[in-house]
């Protein structure tokens, strides 16, 4: 792709400003590459599927697995950075996980929007990853993400409750540890995940 060619529709607003081939400093070759292959994967697998898939309700599960393989869901669970550890997953338009950036996930994110209902499939990843990542034990981290990144289970956090709503600040579930200090025991009401019936984890 020459950078320097308009890319996608030259209707006013229909692309990003860098699809016109105006020099960016924020965007290089790697961007370009990560575009060309999400919206060509978002074309090959997404658009002519929406209507149906709206109509039954849900994404196929088949859909997620495929996802997987083709180097998405890595870069949905970690966002504008993704660690090291995992840079043995694949990542779609070939796109070194030590490169990876915000603008990345821009680019990434502004393409697969193009699939309308595909976005609902990665709601419980890009909220239930994190928090692994950041907050969970190594042990932990081992046991759970790489069954996540393969597509195998999904992940979702269930935040509503009946009380507060969605409103974090006033949760009260609680996860207090054990007497023996082996376990925690988790006390309290959720009302909703919309994610539910696809989630292995929550």
């Amino acid at each position: 792709m020459d950078p320097g060619k308009q890319f996608g529709s030259a209707l006013p607003w229909a692309e990003p400003a860098w699809y016109s081939g105006r020099p960016s400093p924020y965007y290089n070759e790697s961007h370009f590459r990560l575009r060309d292959a999400v919206r060509k994967w978002t074309e090959e697998n997404v658009m002519d599927k929406t209507d149906e898939w709206r109509e039954a309700g849900k994404v196929p599960d088949e859909v997620y697995l495929k996802c997987a393989r083709d180097g998405l869901l890595l870069p949905i669970a970690f966002g504008k950075s993704i660690p090291e550890e995992f840079a043995h997953y694949p990542i779609i338009g070939g796109i070194k996980a030590s490169e990876w950036n915000g603008f990345h996930d821009f680019v990434l994110w502004d393409e697969l929007y193009r699939g309308g209902s595909i976005s609902s499939v990665f709601v419980g990843l890009t909220v239930g990853a994190p928090p692994i990542r950041q907050f969970a034990s190594p042990w932990l981290q081992k046991k759970i993400l790489p069954e996540i990144l393969s597509g195998q289970k999904r992940i979702c956090l269930a935040v509503t409750e009946p009380s507060c709503g969605s409103d974090v600040r006033n949760l009260t579930t609680k996860a207090d540890k054990s007497a023996c200090g082996k376990y925690y025991i988790v006390n309290g009401e959720k009302k909703i995940s919309f994610a539910e019936p696809q989630i292995s984890s929550c």
